[in-house]
């Protein structure tokens, strides 16, 4: 079967980071198709890395690949998982803000034995948190700490009139559910997600996002308390090297969980 083929949705920062580790042989696989919905994008990634791949829609990619990345936006996250049990696919979903408004979709891959690949993103300590979940979760709180620059112009921001312009303070600009903090911030609390699904879920997790002037990266930090004890986890992201508005573990996570997928299809062929 040789290298396992891989199927990019969403042409970004993710997929250029996937497709970087792949021209460099850190990767054991190669990319055969990707999709966009700015074609341009995708045409600016193919030639970027010289990739030997074709621009499909979706159903002709998870046809054609051996695993599907879904890196794009958590709108498509459904239609993604959907293709993938059509077509007997496996795949990684970096949007996990997609999957708190269908939880169904996880139930229904599971069923049809597709392997639905959820990384840890740019915060650690899930392993942790899916731990103590076994013997029950009393609270866990997310509290995310940005530059102002990164939250500038964001939906919820403009909808509310706050400003986070000129600010001499930090200033919290949201308190509420995980649920609530996705529809809020869908480009910046991402993580909100992926410590809901791994814990209490989305309406017990609650989420604190802070505009912080003095900050110069962007932190996560995570407090967890129940029959286990305390935890407590502060991720610090440096931004990654080629888009200083994305964290670079985000990618980095992605990446493990492509060369985890890779090892098990190699091995799954011999």
């Amino acid at each position: 079967m040789g290298m396992m083929k891989i199927g990019l949705v969403g042409c970004g920062n993710i997929a250029s980071d996937i497709c970087r580790a792949v021209t460099e042989k850190e990767l054991a696989a190669t990319v055969v198709a990707v999709n966009d919905i700015d074609a341009t994008q995708a045409e600016t990634l193919l030639r970027r890395y010289k990739l030997n791949a074709s621009i499909l829609d979706l159903e002709k990619l998870a046809d054609t690949a051996d695993f599907i990345v879904e890196c794009a936006v958590g709108a498509v996250v459904p239609a993604v998982i959907k293709a993938a049990i059509r077509f007997g696919k496996d795949c990684l979903i970096m949007s996990l803000g997609g999957l708190l408004g269908n939880p169904a979709l996880i139930d229904q891959a599971r069923g049809a034995g597709i392997r639905l690949r959820l990384p840890s993103g740019a915060v650690c300590g899930l392993d942790g948190i899916r731990a103590a979940l076994q013997g029950g979760l009393s609270e866990v709180t997310l509290t995310t700490r940005k530059p102002p620059q990164g939250l500038k112009g964001a939906p919820y921001l403009l909808e509310h009139g706050i400003s986070v312009e000129n600010l001499e303070e930090a200033l919290v600009v949201f308190e509420g559910s995980a649920r609530d903090a996705v529809k809020a911030f869908p480009a910046n609390v991402n993580v909100a997600a992926a410590l809901s699904l791994a814990g209490i879920g989305a309406d017990k997790t609650q989420v604190r996002l802070i505009a912080d002037p003095a900050a110069t990266v962007n932190s996560h930090e995570i407090r967890a308390t129940g029959a286990f004890g305390e935890m407590v986890t502060i991720m610090r992201n440096q931004p990654s090297p080629r888009n200083p508005k994305s964290s670079y573990m985000a990618s980095l996570s992605a990446i493990a969980e492509v060369a985890a997928a890779a090892a098990e299809f190699v091995s799954g062929a011999e």
